[in-house]
């Protein structure tokens, strides 16, 4: 008898049989870069720096573009991203297996490469029926006993399952699932997938159509998403809260604009009722140091915030398209002022063209994180990612949220991809970065906390090469990374004659198989 209303009540949650797998995950550079090929030409008119990007946002752009008025790029990128999103929408179910070996273990990652640990084995089931999708994914990660004191997490997890459901023109969803935000290729500043994706529950706009009124019309197509994560247990303050938000538009067709800010709240021995979290979103205030009659001055925002801007121009110069972009986060605001201080940038530059027939894509991005706070004049580093009460810092799992170089660091890398018309891609990286600059960490004898890429000044000039391949209906991935590491700056003598800190070159490979049916 309850089988006919049962069925009645699903076919009203299933009746938009147009949700297929919502999103383009941030796991593809050779993806990303058409997609932005397409942006940039107008092709595509949603703001395209925040990921997951919903499909619905895209699909109709690259479904009604008249093909006879492409050039060979474009209509190369067209045809990529087409095949890509009728794949997705095409099947109600895939299955993929992923294996991933390497001789150690990743010290950074970027945009389209985030493994990280030594080797590691996916299996995952994605499906969608109507406003209904989601993935059930079982991991399995290889060479954590090779550390056996640093927190990582467990050997088996469901990193990358979710279930989403579309509600108009939302879709509210919950699970772990990778994020990055910002117009950086090699890193971001505030989401990437450096760490283990956080599990959440998020809300994101799926259509990024431009308001219909013509008070908001201006700002163009826009989007906005926003997600409660839960921090790991095995923290300083066990069972963190942090909320996450990010909205993106295009007011007009070169320029993309967005903003980012994401504060850690709760946890054991915080407060953590939603009188709280709402006292915090809407900016309330307590003393630096703790003093109950505190000075105007010495005020800051509860919780540990991290808030800023990003921008991304494109353009054309002697028939060379071109990109500018910029992003900056502070660690802190200031309540008195209403402005974002104590500031990480990162600048980049790139463009696009055809050598021997295949695409090129060149990027080059500078990153600094030396980040003094505690106002105008100071000096003293070790503050960016950190903070005084939430001792582990913006990170999960002791890998960095934001940037792969954690704070104190200075980089400049270039990147460059080159797909082929075959469909098979080149991906060089070449990275110089100074890494701890002040050569001092919080937590020097705790590996558990402070900066987890480096303890110590550190001069690292890398070179990181792959190349992806269609084979027998599988893709693979065979990379090589080269990495110079000099000590020069430590004075200490301790450090000096440590093992750990001696100069040197290190080799290393890896290989990756993907396989989806």
């Amino acid at each position: 008898m309850f089988l006919k209303p049962s069925l009645a009540f699903l076919s009203l949650l299933f009746i938009n049989a147009s949700f297929a797998a919502p999103w383009v995950e941030p796991d593809d550079l050779a993806l990303r870069s058409d997609i932005q090929l397409l942006a940039d030409s107008g092709i595509i008119t949603a703001p395209v720096t925040t990921f997951p990007l919903m499909w619905n946002a895209i699909k109709d752009d690259i479904l009604s573009v008249n093909t006879s008025l492409l050039n060979d790029e474009q209509l190369q990128a067209i045809n990529h991203v087409r095949y890509s999103y009728k794949y997705a929408s095409g099947k109600q179910n895939t299955i993929k297996k992923t294996i991933y070996l390497a001789s150690n273990a990743n010290r950074f990652t970027s945009y389209g490469n985030d493994n990280f640990d030594q080797g590691n084995a996916e299996l995952s089931d994605e499906f969608f029926v109507g406003n209904l999708a989601g993935k059930l994914q079982v991991n399995y990660r290889l060479g954590l006993d090779d550390n056996p004191e640093l927190n990582q997490g467990s050997d088996a997890n469901f990193d990358g399952s979710y279930l989403a459901y579309k509600l108009g023109n939302w879709v509210l969803s919950a699970g772990a699932i990778e994020r990055w935000w910002g117009p950086g290729i090699d890193t971001n500043l505030i989401m990437t997938t450096n760490s283990r994706p956080l599990p959440a529950m998020s809300i994101t706009r799926d259509n990024s159509e431009a308001f219909e009124t013509p008070w908001l019309s201006w700002i163009g197509p826009w989007t906005l998403t926003a997600q409660m994560a839960q921090l790991e247990e095995s923290r300083e303050v066990s069972d963190t809260m942090m909320w996450s938000s990010r909205a993106t538009f295009r007011p007009i067709r070169g320029l993309e604009i967005g903003g980012s800010w994401s504060f850690q709240w709760a946890g054991e021995g915080q407060p953590s009722s939603m009188k709280d979290f709402f006292k915090i979103l809407f900016g309330g205030q307590e003393c630096a140091d703790g003093d109950p009659n505190c000075d105007s001055s010495n005020n800051t925002y509860q919780g540990n915030h991290l808030a800023g801007y990003d921008f991304r121009w494109s353009d054309t110069l002697f028939d060379l398209p071109y990109a500018l972009y910029f992003q900056t986060i502070g660690e802190d605001g200031s309540p008195n002022a209403g402005i974002i201080t104590d500031k990480a940038d990162m600048y980049g530059i790139e463009t696009r063209f055809t050598l021997y027939k295949q695409r090129v894509f060149a990027n080059l991005e500078f990153t600094d994180t030396q980040v003094a706070c505690g106002g105008t004049g100071t000096t003293s580093l070790n503050c960016f990612y950190e903070h005084s009460i939430y001792k582990s810092g913006y990170r999960y799992y002791q890998r960095t949220i934001g940037s792969t170089y954690d704070n104190d660091a200075k980089t400049i890398v270039a990147t460059f991809l080159i797909q082929t018309t075959a469909g098979n891609s080149w991906q060089l990286k070449l990275r110089k970065a100074q890494l701890n600059t002040d050569n001092i960490d919080r937590n020097p004898d705790d590996i558990n906390l402070g900066n987890p890429v480096s303890k110590v000044a550190e001069d690292v000039l890398q070179f990181d090469g792959q190349y992806k391949f269609i084979a027998f209906d599988s893709r693979f991935t065979l990379g090589m990374i080269v990495t110079n590491s000099k000590f020069a700056n430590n004075k200490d003598a301790n450090i000096a004659a440590d093992p750990n800190y001696e100069d040197g070159t290190e080799f290393d490979a890896y290989i990756k198989w993907e396989y989806r049916f």
